[in-house]
């Protein structure tokens, strides 16, 4: 049975307090836009008006995606070299990470291949890839909740660590095919909207008919989330959406990037209303199936790198933005602090009080 996942509001009291903060910094009031928004959310999130030296960590979850369908050509051999150049600590994610000491872990939830061998790995599988849900659901109802629980499971650690601020990755070969049916599922968007143009064997009217009568047949509706998750989900995106929600239960703040990372915060949604106050969106994707969650979201991404790779790096690099709005707000001085007089007209009279 799934986890209760109690969300707490957002503390008004420190974000009013923390907002009043910021206005007040040596600068042209709002002229920081995101960074203050974030900081100020920040305050939300902790309950502290001015929240400061945030211990940061980043979790990888990996699953494969449609293991018995056509489009397996690789039998998890391209997922497993992915996580094996990971585990050994020199990828371009555990560079950033490093920056800002934030521990990195992996989770094999649902790969393919075999990873109970490899240093550096945590192997908590609950299925060895997701079937093909164009030939029945991708997962039962029972992995489906095992794999929520693995993600909550990874929340209560990360915060019995001390853990406050988490950047969440996936790896995973085509999970963008289940990114996008669970997307299309939850948005109600149509199909041909999402549709990416890729190697895929099909054309784009032969995926999206085949999509749209899948999604049909399995009846799926945003009033299921789970059912959705089950039919045409994935183990790494269910395990992330049960992270996502165990960490916003216990007041960790969640840095997602990508199309399969946003699948899970889409469901999350879902599930448990408050998730997304806890959410922060790093960094925009070419991709239509990422821009549809943004749109449905209502959420602008920060950055656009044109990154090629998931592995987490897009979330990753998000951290240094919640550290940049930290910094901010606890090295900047306000117009007291550095005995500068306020100027009594113009747009921050009201808000810039000199404290």
């Amino acid at each position: 049975m799934m986890r209760d996942f109690a969300i707490g509001a957002l503390s008004t009291q420190a974000m009013d307090a923390c907002q009043l903060r910021i206005d007040n910094l040596t600068k042209p009031i709002y002229s920081l836009a995101q960074l203050e928004k974030i900081a100020a959310r920040m305050a939300g999130i902790f309950n502290v008006e001015q929240p400061n030296h945030v211990k940061n960590g980043v979790i990888i979850f990996a699953g494969d995606t449609a293991v018995n369908g056509r489009q397996n050509l690789t039998g998890g051999k391209e997922s497993l070299a992915v996580m094996k150049r990971l585990a050994t600590g020199k990828s371009a994610t555990h560079a950033v990470a490093a920056k800002l000491s934030a521990p990195v872990y992996l989770v094999d939830v649902g790969m393919e291949a075999d990873t109970s061998s490899i240093d550096g790995i945590v192997t908590a599988k609950v299925k060895a890839g997701s079937d093909f849900f164009g030939m029945s659901p991708a997962m039962t109802a029972e992995e489906t909740e095992a794999a929520i629980e693995v993600g909550a499971v990874w929340a209560d650690r990360m915060h019995s660590e001390g853990i406050q601020v988490v950047a969440v990755g996936n790896v995973g070969e085509r999970a963008l095919l289940s990114a996008l049916a669970v997307t299309a599922a939850v948005t109600e968007y149509p199909v041909r909207r999402l549709v990416v143009n890729n190697e895929c064997t099909l054309t784009s009217d032969e995926k999206v008919e085949r999509l749209t009568a899948t999604l049909q047949r399995y009846s799926l509706s945003p009033e299921k989330p789970l059912q959705i998750l089950a039919s045409v989900g994935s183990p790494d995106i269910a395990a992330l959406t049960g992270f996502i929600l165990q960490a916003a239960a216990h007041r960790m703040a969640i840095v997602f990037d990508n199309a399969v990372t946003g699948a899970a915060v889409l469901l999350a949604s879902l599930l448990r209303k408050g998730v997304t106050d806890y959410v922060f969106q790093s960094a925009a994707y070419d991709d239509p199936v990422h821009q549809g969650q943004m749109k449905y979201l209502g959420i602008k991404p920060y950055l656009f790198y044109h990154f090629t790779i998931e592995e987490g790096l897009g979330s990753a690099m998000g951290l240094s933005v919640v550290d940049a709005s930290l910094h901010m707000l606890n090295d900047m001085k306000t117009f007291g602090e550095a005995t500068v007089t306020v100027a009594e007209d113009g747009p921050g009279n009201k808000r810039q009080d000199g404290r």
